[in-house]
């Protein structure tokens, strides 16, 4: 069964959403008249009825109540550790409040990076060479990376050395620790496998100095390119 309503905004409706009744203004639910609901209750599409002669609507109606919350004040409330992201936001899509899917996505956002931790990684790359030599493979390369043990451990061992990763698992401490490789390229192989699992490059720099050894009338220069990485992990709790 159909039914048509006034179009007086002030009009009170009643709703069953679901099987849960509610009780709200025509003008709240045309206040985006764009959207599903500003649809349906401007009079474009003929409304269902069930046997009380509220208005129903085929939906989720617990999620409902957040949306017509979102039409009446414009904010989307979540009670505190809401995990029902997906629910709201199926509801949401089918509605179309554009505001509202907005508003669901950078709380679900806000919500991730509560559960959320950073872990860095750096890598530090030295070049060492004179003025005739550099930056040829004539200069001495030295690479030093540091973080958290657990991260430096989970890099690969082909990459890193087994040598290193022995001197690496008898370094004490969770927190940051330091391990220098050995081998060429080893920034840009490191820089592949962080940016293929996941890792962002938060930032590069590259640093130059130079001195005149005694006695030598050859320049030494020395080069850093310093790389940090950063990653998000779910805190264990």
């Amino acid at each position: 069964m159909s039914k048509s309503f006034s179009m007086d905004e002030s009009q009170i409706l009643r709703l069953n959403v679901g099987g849960y009744i509610y009780t709200t203004t025509r003008s709240t639910l045309v206040k985006y008249p764009d959207s599903m609901l500003g649809v349906m209750f401007k009079g474009d599409i003929p409304s269902k009825t069930d046997q009380d002669g509220n208005f129903f609507i085929d939906r989720d109606g617990q999620m409902f109540r957040y949306i017509l919350n979102f039409c009446r004040s414009g904010k989307l409330c979540l009670p505190q550790n809401f995990l029902e992201f997906d629910l709201l936001e199926n509801e949401a899509d089918f509605f179309q409040i554009q505001p509202l899917i907005s508003s669901i996505v950078t709380a679900r956002q806000h919500e991730n990076k509560e559960n959320l931790e950073v872990h860095y990684v750096e890598i530090v790359e030295v070049r060492t060479g004179t003025t005739a030599t550099m930056p040829s493979k004539n200069s001495r390369v030295k690479t030093i990376l540091l973080g958290r043990k657990e991260d430096l451990f989970a890099l690969p061992s082909n990459i890193i050395g087994e040598e290193a990763a022995e001197r690496l698992e008898c370094k004490n401490g969770s927190n940051y620790v330091e391990l220098e490789i050995y081998g060429s390229n080893m920034r840009i192989q490191l820089a592949d496998f962080l940016s293929n699992n996941g890792w962002i490059n938060e930032n590069s720099d590259l640093s130059s100095s130079s001195c005149l050894p005694k006695g030598s009338n050859i320049l030494c220069i020395e080069q850093s390119y310093r790389d940090r990485w950063k990653i998000y992990r779910h805190i264990c709790r």
